[in-house]
């Protein structure tokens, strides 16, 4: 009986926390499509809070002082003589869950927890037509993906000065 209670008690502490809200996972990168304007972006997760990231962005962009990083237009590729919209936006989440361990050493309330931040970064590319790079049915598609998985993996924390 003894063990029994044991074995309860421990499962229970084990698995009383419920996770109320998850992160989602993107262990690269991951072209979506989003359902209010149909429009494709590339989405990844740097390991860095978003102000290092826009940073190093904007160095990637070549982006001066004046320029918004949200919303600038800008010569991507040499091949090409057309300019193009860029549009970068950032999401910070945070994982949610509740622990129901206190239920058993007599507190009232269940305690919620909140889990590390974690940053998002959205690109969407558009041509000079209006077109979406990051369509499939782009002419840019091929070319605007291998920039941005490149943008992706030299992105780093630069100084602030």
């Amino acid at each position: 009986m003894k063990n029994t209670f044991i074995l309860f008690f421990t499962l229970f502490s084990f698995y009383s926390c419920i996770t109320t809200h998850k992160v989602r996972q993107i262990d690269n990168f991951r072209i979506e499509t989003e359902n209010m304007f149909n429009e494709e972006s590339f989405l990844f997760k740097p390991n860095m809070y978003p102000e290092e990231a826009k940073r190093s962005l904007r160095k990637q962009f070549g982006l001066t002082k004046d320029q918004n990083l949200s919303d600038f237009d800008t010569k991507l590729f040499d091949d090409f003589d057309t300019r193009f919209n860029v549009k970068i936006s950032f999401d910070v989440d945070r994982e949610k869950y509740t622990d129901y361990t206190p239920l058993l050493i007599n507190r009232d309330n269940p305690e919620d927890h909140i889990g590390k931040t974690e940053t998002f970064v959205k690109i969407i590319i558009v041509d000079a037509n209006g077109n979406n790079c990051l369509s499939t049915k782009s002419l840019f598609y091929n070319k605007t993906r291998s920039f941005l998985v490149d943008i992706k993996n030299n992105i780093n924390k630069e100084p602030l000065f």
